[in-house]
C-alpha cells in the first residue's frame, strides 16, 4: 500500500514494484480523484511496454508515502493502466533508488531497507 496526497485529498492504493519502470506511475483516474489533472503536467510522458506505446504526463504530487518514508513534491507519471491488473500504480526506479533494496529471485522476494546514506 502507498498513500498519495494533494493539498486537499488523499488516497491509499495498491502499488506493485516494477524494477523495469524508471518512473513511478499512478493510474490517471486516481490522480483525478485527488484533484490533479493534466493541467498540473510538468512534462509529457511516453513509455513502451508489452501492451504497446503508452502516453501520459508527469506531475508532482504533494506527498507520496510508501515503505514508511514520505516523499514531498514527488514526481510521478499519470497513465491509464489496464483495469485487469487491479492496481493503482507502479513503484518505479525513481522511488526505489531512494532505498537500499535487494532482489532474492529464488525466494521471489524484494527486500527494502532504510539506509541513511542514500536518503532512505
Amino acid at each position: 500500500m502507498a498513500t498519495v496526497s494533494s493539498p486537499t485529498f488523499t488516497f491509499s492504493g495498491k502499488f506493485i514494484i516494477d524494477t523495469g519502470a524508471y518512473m513511478t506511475v499512478i493510474r490517471t483516474s486516481r490522480i483525478d480523484s485527488i484533484g490533479y489533472s493534466a493541467r498540473d503536467m510538468t512534462k509529457p510522458f511516453k513509455t513502451e511496454s508489452v501492451i504497446g506505446k503508452e502516453f501520459g504526463y508527469c506531475l508532482k504530487v504533494g506527498k507520496f508515502e510508501v515503505f514508511g518514508k514520505i516523499f514531498e513534491d514527488f514526481e510521478v507519471a499519470a497513465l491509464d493502466l489496464p483495469d485487469r491488473y487491479n492496481i493503482d500504480g507502479l513503484i518505479g526506479m525513481n522511488l526505489l533508488n531512494q532505498f537500499n533494496w535487494c532482489m532474492h529471485p529464488q525466494k521471489s522476494v524484494i527486500s527494502i531497507h532504510h539506509d541513511p546514506f542514500i536518503g532512505g
